[in-house]
């Protein structure tokens, strides 16, 4: 039997039950929210993560195409696996939201929320590492491992096997209390605790996402990378597509877009994780210091942050396209 779905971040249950005690813990780390999912398969993720990958909708991204077993299986990841521990950060800003919009003013590009401060995969492994001792203080002897988008999992079917999140049209994980602007992470556990009630898709009709891409990446729960502005601004190397420049407008690094026009984000509320006032050195930069910046000097900005997965050439890219798009806003452009 299933355990009873909190969409508040509450622990469901008697206060002494396993499962309660567990997601306290989750909570007292700073969590936003926590679930609970089985480490049983999931054929039809497996399936849709397939037919991607052979569509070649994953681009130039081929360490996706590894770990297929562990990507079906997350119990392949530890030993005795019983149970997911999945939880969730709400990185959102209305500061750092403000900051993009007045981004053209400055002479600065834009830069998706989340890399705006330190890098999540730190920040996220540090409160699963306080999680782990606080469980091995109320379950001595178990085995866990975390995860934080590093190892080839389905984060986005455990968020909704654990009941905190849907998987998006836009292919976010959507939240009923935070909507999309969630990171996730996982702790794989010999912990046998019972699973919460599955969430399903409460996207129904709409179609903003999909309407809204710049770049036509997106149909229905599907995202093409070959077309995606976050692939091409972060992922990609080398140069992009002519055809592509003018539909990237001010992203420097990173696209919200179809974040921006979700409607359940409308229940958006300040991050207490992420700091609003919280900036690196990238992204207070100007287009035209970027556009020539060393290598050197990018390493050393970029560094403890997410922005220093494009590395340096790709900065200076995207920043000299940032500055070709000046003063073309409105002059709409086919992409190929």
């Amino acid at each position: 039997m299933a355990a009873k779905r909190e969409i508040d971040g509450s622990p469901p249950g008697p206060p002494d039950s396993p499962e309660s005690l567990v997601k306290s813990a989750a909570l007292s780390a700073g969590f936003s929210l926590v679930g609970i999912a089985s480490v049983s398969p999931s054929p039809r993720s497996a399936e849709a993560f397939d037919r991607w990958i052979a569509e070649g909708k994953h681009a130039e991204m081929k360490y996706l195409s590894g770990g297929a077993d562990k990507r079906k299986n997350p119990a392949l990841l530890l030993e005795g696996a019983k149970s997911v521990i999945c939880v969730a950060v709400n990185y959102y800003s209305r500061a750092k939201e403000d900051w993009n919009r007045t981004a053209a003013g400055d002479g600065r590009g834009e830069t998706a929320m989340y890399a705006h401060g330190r890098d999540y995969h730190e920040v996220m492994g540090g409160m699963l590492s306080d999680l782990r001792a606080r469980l091995d203080e109320l379950f001595p002897g178990i085995a866990a491992r975390p995860v934080v988008d590093t190892e080839p999992i389905s984060e986005r079917d455990l968020a909704a096997q654990a009941g905190i999140a849907w998987l998006g049209k836009n292919t976010c994980a959507i939240s009923p209390r935070y909507g999309s602007w969630i990171l996730l992470g996982e702790l794989i556990t010999d912990l046998a605790l019972a699973a919460d009630e599955p969430l399903r898709s409460l996207c129904g009709r709409c179609t903003r996402c999909i309407d809204s891409c710049p770049t036509g990446a997106l149909s229905e729960y599907v995202l093409d990378a070959n077309r995606c502005i976050s692939y091409l601004t972060i992922e990609h190397r080398g140069d992009i597509p002519a055809g592509f420049h003018r539909p990237i407008g001010r992203n420097l690094f990173g696209c919200d877009e179809c974040q921006r026009v979700c409607p359940f984000n409308k229940v958006a509320r300040e991050s207490v994780v992420f700091a609003a006032g919280e900036r690196n050195g990238i992204v207070k930069m100007t287009l035209e210091d970027l556009r020539v910046i060393p290598d050197g000097e990018f390493k050393e900005l970029a560094r403890g942050t997410a922005i220093a997965r494009c590395k340096a050439p790709g900065i200076r890219r995207n920043a000299g396209i940032v500055i070709g798009n000046a003063g073309r806003e409105g002059e709409g452009e086919t992409p190929p």
